[in-house]
């Protein structure tokens, strides 16, 4: 909470610039860069894309999601680690273990994943989203195999596998003593919780694909550097309460003391990486098998030719990609200028622990 709050304030520092043209002088503060700061968010998320943009397959693709039942949540916050690893591993094996076997799609498939531990509400929620291509690469590296548009694989199928790894995998972590300094989590106490999740339905879906491969990316990016909440969210501020915009027009009002403290309930273990990659997309895959995948499918459906005619004029609007994000400028606010002279270095009152460069 301290980074912030102090996030570009004078607490951290910063660069004193004077515009070329009408010699005004602009003081831009340092960044806090914490993971969880909204405001800090926004230029990772445009490094993500772009960075990911040379891995898109050109191929359809699926929006998947895997959630915990509401009575692990208060285990999993109190064994955030354990919990959410098993959480990773438990979504991605049912997508690439069902991929794999031959009476579904007999080949290699991709996925990444992305974890939320939030709802609109700010409330305690783990779960994670996934970004899947529509098909794989076959176990001899020489066919593509594609699945249909409208259909991946069936959610209950997925739903039943998801909960059957998980709660393996939970209960084979208790049985190596992941939870023995826990008192309040005897035996008994463990199978009373773990027996009844299945016979639940564990909530899982996979949606159709979105418009094309660039708008995937896009959006898995709003999810990879989303914080718990955004200051665009926030209706208003005072001593006695934060409203703030939930879904469909509604709102929720907190205490400020109890949005501080759900806001907190989102804080990751240190060092946690919230953002994994398996199968076709995992980094040992995507020099070798993501190029060979890209390879076949081009040859089935090769790349329309680039078109060096200039864009007729259109007031309609269009889809973003990465390369139409914005990249942020600076201008004078007094001439519209964008070329300043860096005069003065101001020293931070604490040194926060990473210093970009001046102009962030």
């Amino acid at each position: 909470m301290w980074s912030i709050e102090h996030c570009r304030t004078q607490t951290l520092g910063g660069h004193l610039y004077q515009c070329t043209t009408c010699k005004s002088e602009i003081t831009l503060y340092n960044s806090c860069l914490s993971r969880y700061c909204p405001t800090c968010q926004g230029p990772a998320q445009h490094k993500w894309i772009a960075a990911r943009q040379p891995r898109l397959l050109p191929t359809h693709y699926f929006h998947l999601g895997f959630t915990l039942p509401a009575q692990l949540r208060p285990l999993a916050w109190r064994y955030k680690n354990i919990v959410y690893a098993r959480l990773f591993a438990a979504a991605a094996a049912p997508v690439l273990d069902l991929c794999r076997d031959p009476q579904h799609l007999g080949a290699e498939a991709g996925l990444t994943l992305v974890l939320h531990t939030w709802n609109r509400q700010l409330s305690y929620h783990p779960h994670v989203h996934g970004i899947v291509p529509g098909g794989g690469l076959d176990t001899a590296g020489e066919r593509w195999v594609a699945v249909e548009k409208t259909f991946f694989i069936h959610v209950k199928v997925l739903s039943a596998v998801f909960r059957g790894k998980f709660l393996a995998a939970l209960t084979a972590a208790y049985a190596h003593g992941a939870f023995a300094n826990d008192t309040q989590l005897d035996r008994i106490s463990f199978q009373q919780l773990i027996d009844p999740l299945y016979t639940l339905h564990w909530n899982v879906f996979a949606k159709p694909p979105f418009a094309g491969p660039p708008a995937i990316v896009n959006y898995l990016g709003r999810y990879t550097h989303r914080t718990g909440i955004s200051n665009s969210r926030l209706v208003s501020v005072t001593d006695q309460s934060v409203p703030f915009r939930t879904k469909d027009g509604g709102t929720c009002t907190l205490p400020p003391h109890e949005f501080i403290r759900r806001f907190l309930l989102h804080v990751l273990p240190a060092h946690f990486v919230k953002i994994r990659h398996y199968g076709l997309l995992a980094p040992a895959n995507v020099k070798t098998k993501l190029v060979r995948a890209r390879e076949l499918i081009e040859q089935n459906h090769p790349p329309p030719p680039p078109d060096t005619a200039p864009p007729a004029a259109t007031d309609a609007p269009r889809d973003a990609t990465a390369d139409d994000l914005p990249t942020p400028t600076l201008r004078c606010p007094n001439c519209q200028g964008t070329t300043f002279s860096l005069i003065a270095t101001l020293l931070p009152v604490r040194r926060r622990r990473n210093h970009p460069p001046p102009h962030t």
